[in-house]
């Protein structure tokens, strides 16, 4: 409809326009013709003064040469007069005949005159006509340039008020063609868009789920109508598609939930993994270590805050998990755990139990942070309770196990800096409590804290003195009360300190058994007895039979090349076997009773002897008593 309106109008207005420029067009031309027009008769008007004058002058002097002259403007007026009145459009063409008779006159005139040969022949009264002539064609050049001149300016009139006329309507047409144009296009943007925003609302309706069917009485236009449907369908399945991207996208989501879950989880697990044991599920040293600095923190900035630390060690762990297995001694470390738990728990009348910590820093070693004690001495009495708790007796299948504890304790009363330290002393006082007999516990003091420095200089000294082979060997003379004579010789080891002089072997064996030094001190030992007697043998005259006796200790026969050093210095020294006697001490025989009497066997095969002490058979089980009988009879 807009289009129509548009086109029509459009092309009304250009038809007005095309007739108001052809009436212009005429009132245009028509006043170019009468401006010549009046041009034209200016000029007569200037040249008729001349032409009058001519006439005088021939009145005045009719001579021959005035008559030529006279004879030749008349022609040539003449000419002009009947050119004009030859154009069509000529304006005062009536005045135009008016004037043609006097110079028609005038012309006739002349040329008698000129046919008369001399002024002489000229008749007086010719002459008065001829200038009445003259003055009446003068007088008639004079009226028409007055009319032609009144009839320009009526004919630039008449163009200017056409002029007005046409821009008038023109103006008023289009002011007509720009209202209907409006007009058309505000009738036919509400008769549209009123439909369209039904269909609009209808569809939002339709997607929010509460009106998704489109009637076709939503709108009045045909095309309109038409459009309902297909937009009903549109919306249709549009919001299958947001429904199945919708579901989509909640699936993505439980999917990412669930992964984010399974993350969360994973990275629990692995923090748990990275802070806690993984055979007991208690906390390793790294949690433990970082507990510990926030007390001694909390102990700078509240002076009445108390705090322990138990470091504790199960007695005969090694054995136990020997002669067991490691499977029981896993049970074992967890059923320590629990109870070491349950007994922080019933703690929370001398600590807070709820910030209490339970840790497992190593094989059969814990330590427990009583956080808040109330008095220093509070925690002594944990670890009695301790200590009640661990000595009742662990019952596995199959298996029924005894065992205690030894606990060090080590407090904030002496305003440690690091952890470690606080460790350390623990670790100590433990260590003290092993040396005065087991199964008890004591508190850490600066007399303990020497004492580990003793033993770590002592440490330091055995390994520098292995390196340097600052050990003696003396040897001993062993008799036989029967005969009196000497039936051998017993090896003894003493340390040549450099500053200390000799040190007894009760000072440094045990040291050097924790150290594992003792493996190669006992190797070299055995090397080196093995040669003197080679050499006595050499450059004496003794009892063939001599031998010498070494003892051999718990970490030298868990040494698996213990056989293979024992052959290797038979063959190097070529004394045989026999001559050799080994002592193995209770602590060898208590370590692994099976696994010694195996290596006994393997020994006894290079003719070697060995001695053992029968007071520490009583602490063997029957299964284990009788297998080491069966042994030693075998090498007796």
């Amino acid at each position: 409809m807009l289009q129509v309106v548009v086109i029509s109008g459009a092309i009304i207005l250009a038809v007005v326009v095309a007739m108001m420029l052809s009436v212009i067009n005429t009132a245009t031309q028509d006043s170019i013709t009468a401006t010549e027009h009046r041009r034209d008769i200016e000029s007569l008007m200037i040249e008729s003064k001349e032409f009058v004058k001519v006439v005088q002058e021939l009145i005045l002097e009719p001579s021959s040469d005035n008559i030529r002259v006279a004879h030749r403007s008349v022609d040539r007026w003449f000419m002009k007069l009947v050119a004009l009145q030859n154009e069509p459009n000529f304006i005062g063409r009536h005045v135009l005949e008016q004037s043609l008779g006097p110079l028609a006159r005038i012309m006739k005139m002349t040329r008698s005159v000129k046919g008369m040969g001399g002024s002489d022949n000229i008749d007086r009264y010719k002459f008065v006509e001829l200038g009445n002539d003259a003055v009446a064609f003068s007088s008639g050049v004079a009226q028409l340039n007055r009319i032609v001149r009144h009839m320009d300016q009526e004919k630039a009139e008449v163009l200017f008020q056409r002029r007005r006329l046409a821009m008038s309507v023109i103006g008023v047409l289009f002011v007509l063609y720009l209202a209907a144009v409006e007009y058309t296009r505000h009738w036919t943007t509400r008769r549209l868009v009123k439909p369209v925003e039904r269909l609009a609302d209808a569809a939002i309706k339709a997607m929010a789920g509460q009106d998704p069917f489109l009637r076709p009485d939503h709108c009045s236009a045909d095309e309109l109508n038409a459009l309902s449907p297909m937009l009903s369908s549109f919306i249709k399945t549009v919001k299958a598609m947001v429904d199945h991207r919708t579901a989509e996208l909640q699936r993505q989501k439980d999917n990412l939930e669930h992964e984010v879950t399974v993350r969360r989880q994973s990275e629990e697990q692995l923090r748990h993994g990275i802070l806690h044991d993984r055979l007991t599920g208690l906390c390793n040293r790294e949690l433990l270590v970082d507990r510990l600095d926030r007390c001694l923190v909390h102990t700078r900035r509240h002076d009445d805050y108390k705090f322990g630390v138990l470091f504790l060690d199960i007695d005969r762990f090694k054995e136990i998990n020997d002669s067991l297995g490691h499977a029981i001694g896993d049970k074992l470390l967890i059923a320590v755990a629990d109870r070491l738990e349950t007994c922080v728990r019933k703690s929370d009348t001398v600590a807070r139990a709820a910030s209490n910590t339970v840790a497992r820093i190593g094989g059969d070693e814990f330590v427990i942070l009583l956080d808040g004690l109330k008095q220093w001495s509070d925690a002594a009495i944990v670890a009695q309770r301790i200590q009640e708790e661990i000595s009742q007796p662990f019952k596995f299948p199959g298996h029924e196990v005894f065992t205690t504890a030894s606990i060090g304790i080590s407090t904030s009363e002496l305003a440690y800096e690091l952890p470690d330290d606080l460790l350390r002393d623990a670790d100590a006082a433990m260590y003290h409590a092993k040396a005065s007999g087991k199964a008890r516990h004591e508190v850490f003091n600066h007399r303990m804290h020497a004492e580990a420095m003793a033993r770590i200089e002592l440490g330091n000294d055995l390994r520098r003195a292995v390196e340097n082979d600052e050990f003696l060997t003396y040897y001993q003379p062993i008799v036989a009360l029967d005969t009196g004579r000497i039936s051998g010789f017993e090896v003894l080891v003493r340390w040549e300190h450099p500053t200390r002089g000799l040190v007894s072997p009760l000072e440094f064996i045990s040291r050097a058994e924790e150290t594992g030094l003792i493996v190669t001190l006992g190797h070299r030992v055995l090397n080196r007895a093995c040669r003197q007697l080679r050499q006595w043998r050499d450059d004496l005259d003794i009892d063939p039979l001599l031998s010498v006796s070494v003892n051999v200790s718990k970490r030298q026969a868990a040494d698996p090349s213990l056989v293979q050093e024992v052959e290797k210095v038979l063959d190097s020294t070529g004394i045989p076997g026999s001559c050799l006697k080994l002592e193995i001490t209770e602590s060898v025989i208590m370590s692994n009773p099976d696994s010694i009497a195996k290596l006994l066997g393997q020994i006894k095969k290079l003719g070697v002897q060995i001695h053992l002490f029968d007071f520490v058979l009583y602490h063997l089980s029957s299964y284990q008593l009788l297998s080491l009988v069966h042994y030693v009879n075998n090498l007796q």
